[in-house]
């Protein structure tokens, strides 16, 4: 494996994989021709709620060398956003390390999403990847499957496009995702079983499937912590490698928070690992 300037543009364009789980979905899925369930509306913890304050910091590595840190943070206060009370989330990422060096990652992605049904109000991203920058705004209207965007790029700011989309009622933006799949209860699936999620990512509405690959022990600084693993489904690409390319997991406990990402691409794996949290509702358990 060559540690080139492409190899590295790559590394660092990965860095949200875990963070976002879908930004790589800019591929329709194929055909699932599994027998295992597919979960419209999968079974949901009941009397779930997040910890407020919450703070997960995570290190994505690629081969010997740190590539990227994410830091995801619940605001310890609910917002209300277009007639919703709705939960507020930062995630901040920037390419460190030699990475940093090659290419300058500056982001930071926003969601508010609704405290009673989970989906999301608004959706908001101010990036700077390299030469690439963003300001968007998304406003969500989930009972008639609409999304308003604002955006404009930061040498331009005068130039504000607005423009409208329509998608499915109850989808979810690259956040309020992450968190859905906190929520739901993994001990009444069976391995295999595919989650069924509609989605919204760069202007575009997505039917993204989830398959669920049952407990595992993962492990990590804090030790060995049992957890629920699950891989998106991926077809067939230039990117990935592997039946199942991205695999995550969560920890099986009362935080459900995610522990781990795998992505396994065609110059390497890319690792995404939690190094540090607080404002957790206990302290990770190790297991033997």
């Amino acid at each position: 494996m060559r540690l080139n300037k492409k190899n590295i543009k790559l590394t660092c364009a990965s860095i949200f994989i875990g963070m976002g789980l879908f930004g790589f979905n800019s591929f329709e899925n194929p055909s699932d021709t599994t027998q295992n369930k597919k979960l419209e509306n999968p079974p949901v913890l009941e009397n779930i709620e997040f910890q407020k304050g919450e703070m997960l910091t995570y290190i994505a590595g690629y081969a010997m060398f740190e590539a990227g840190e994410a830091v995801v943070k619940l605001d310890k206060h609910t917002k209300n956003v277009n007639d919703q009370e709705c939960y507020k989330v930062d995630v901040t990422g920037r390419s460190i390390g030699i990475f940093g060096m090659t290419m300058k990652i500056r982001d930071l992605w926003q969601s508010y999403f609704s405290t009673d049904t989970r989906f999301p109000a608004q959706f908001n991203r101010d990036i700077v990847e390299g030469g690439y920058t963003l300001v968007e705004k998304l406003d969500f209207d989930q009972e008639n499957g609409k999304v308003e965007s604002h955006w404009y790029k930061k040498d331009k700011p005068e130039d504000i496009k607005n423009e409208h989309f329509e998608m499915k009622p109850n989808t979810h933006d690259i956040i309020s995702g992450y968190y859905y799949l906190r929520t739901l209860d993994y001990e009444k699936m069976s391995e295999g079983d595919t989650i069924k999620m509609n989605a919204f990512w760069e202007n575009k509405a997505y039917d993204f499937d989830i398959v669920y690959l049952g407990r595992e022990k993962c492990y990590t600084k804090f030790g060995r912590i049992d957890s629920f693993v699950m891989s998106p489904i991926m077809p067939e690409n230039d990117l990935f490698s592997g039946t199942h390319p991205i695999k995550f997991w969560v920890s099986n406990d009362v935080n459900r928070i995610p522990l781990k990402i795998q992505a396994e691409l065609i110059v390497g794996a890319v690792n995404v690992d939690l190094v540090r949290y607080k404002g957790l509702k206990e302290k990770l358990k190790k297991v033997k």
